[in-house]
């Protein structure tokens, strides 16, 4: 092992263990859930590892705390858009008198997203699906699929706004 990659790795030890309690009480401050908030601090970690080229020690409690903040953000946004779709499953159900047509107009609603989810261009449909059904962020579609993180985010983006759209369209014709 090069000097070069010891005195890294020590680097990032110490860092680990003088910040990781801090950067955990920071997410945890932001977040409910502790065992997800630790689960977080792992991967500023994680993160702060992956782009040790551009680490100063100087800056790195400065960074930290940035990839910290962008987790957090990332998180919360996947949670409330989870939670828009159910809310919005859940008010078109709410007017229905029984669990047949509850559960009928659910399977609908889930046919609709499908039909409108297959209408996407091939990239952003699978983007689309990444980061809907399987939870992906942005930057690991981007990994994934050897695309920018820009492109991802602008093809998510018109994603489900196209879906959004066809979805009210739809139902207002319907309901």
């Amino acid at each position: 092992m090069s000097k070069h990659a010891t005195s890294s790795r020590h680097f990032f030890s110490e860092c680990y263990q003088q910040y990781w309690s801090i950067i955990r009480s920071y997410i945890a401050a932001r977040i409910t859930n502790l065992y997800e908030a630790e689960d977080l601090t792992q991967d500023v970690f994680v993160r702060l590892w992956e782009h040790k080229e551009f680490v100063a020690p100087q800056t790195v409690r400065a960074l930290l705390f940035t990839i910290a903040r962008n987790l957090i953000t990332d998180k919360i946004r996947r949670y409330y858009k989870k939670e828009d779709f159910t809310a919005y499953a859940y008010y078109t159900q709410e007017t229905y008198c029984n669990t047949t047509e509850e559960g009928i107009a659910f399977n609908e609603l889930n046919l609709l997203h499908t039909s409108v989810v297959s209408t996407l261009p091939d990239r952003r449909r699978k983007i689309y699906e990444l980061g809907f059904y399987q939870d992906m962020p942005c930057p690991v579609i981007a990994e994934v699929l050897s695309l920018s993180v820009r492109t991802v985010e602008g093809q998510m983006l018109l994603a489900r706004k196209t879906v959004r759209t066809s979805l009210r369209e739809q139902y207002l014709k319907v309901g």
